[in-house]
């Protein structure tokens, strides 16, 4: 016999709270950095757009003595940029035939945790390809504003509703040099981001490909070569350089090397849709199916863009 859909919620509600959230994440350290790693996705409610509040400038100041006229003039050192909300779903469908064929409480329970597994496989895998995208490239446009446009060069095209002719401090900061990787590009890479001298300023995580940072480990010294113990243990093999990570990521694009200061970078939630909890029903005209979705709601934030840079065109060392 078929589970009524209250039964069916019921198993639905205790797979959903006993799983760990990590299962959205671990598969991209993009993600898992943002979102679940260090402090979690920020929650906000709802909005048009999403306002990410910019101090670019610094205020009058100067060393004075008797004679001095300080500068009254007002000095614009605020900018908001605003962000689009992205979207993501997966979904499940049980028919009758399923349920027929897994009678029994064992049976059922499984039969959740392999299509909720699957969903949430599945979203993930959407959003861990969609954040190294342009978003005007992510099907409908309603994903996210990835790396691709955060690094987007085009002058005409605005990142954050600001275009570089308005704020000049706001060009996406890119590299296309041909070069093999090695500890003396990854030096002028980790310089290119850095927006002040202490560690804050400068990048903390590093994402290319496998084959750029095995290359990259070549160049090393064998005692020189140090990771990160939380990102091996949470499944991330990486190479340690200046204390930031150094990770691979096979939806990266081949020879890119992108140095992200995860400071001034963030995956804002809206605060109602943070991976939903599955709610199955059934469409009226079939009654004999049973369906559920799991969404999410939020867009990748940056803060500024000087402090994050892609470097392309490079290769493994010969």
């Amino acid at each position: 016999m078929a589970l009524s859909l209250t039964e069916l919620q019921a198993v639905t509600d205790y797979y959903h709270e006993r799983s760990s959230t990590d299962i959205y994440f671990k598969s991209n350290i993009l993600l898992w950095k943002l979102m679940r790693g260090d402090t979690g996705s920020k929650l906000i409610p709802g909005g048009k757009k999403i306002q990410c509040v910019l101090e670019y400038a610094m205020s009058n100041a100067g060393a004075f003595g008797n004679t001095t006229r300080f500068p009254l003039s007002k000095k614009e050192v605020f900018n908001s940029a605003f962000f689009p909300w992205a979207a993501y779903y997966a979904g499940v469908t049980i028919d009758f035939e399923d349920q027929r064929q897994n009678s029994g409480d064992l049976a059922v329970v499984n039969l959740v945790d392999g299509t909720l597994n699957n969903a949430k496989k599945s979203i993930r895998s959407q959003m861990g390809t969609e954040i190294y995208m342009l978003r005007s490239a992510t099907g409908d446009a309603s994903g996210f504003s990835g790396t691709a446009d955060l690094f987007n060069i085009s002058t005409s095209t605005a990142y954050g509703e600001i275009a570089e002719d308005d704020m000049a401090v706001w060009k996406a900061n890119l590299n296309s040099s041909a070069e093999q990787i090695s500890f003396k590009v990854m030096q002028g890479i980790r310089r290119s981001a850095s927006i002040d001298d202490n560690m804050e300023g400068k990048p903390n995580l590093y994402v290319t490909t496998e084959v750029l940072k095995d290359g990259f480990e070549r160049t090393l010294h064998t005692q020189a070569r140090y990771s990160d113990v939380e990102l091996v243990n949470a499944g991330f093999d990486n190479i340690l350089f200046g204390g930031a990570p150094v990770i691979s990521d096979n939806k990266q694009t081949a020879g890119y090397c992108d140095a992200f200061n995860l400071n001034f970078l963030d995956i804002w939630t809206h605060q109602d849709y943070n991976f939903t909890k599955p709610k199955w029903a059934s469409p009226i005209d079939q009654p004999t199916l049973a369906v559920a979705f799991i969404m999410w709601s939020g867009q990748m934030i940056c803060k500024n863009r000087k402090a994050h840079t892609r470097h392309t065109n490079l290769s493994e060392p010969s």
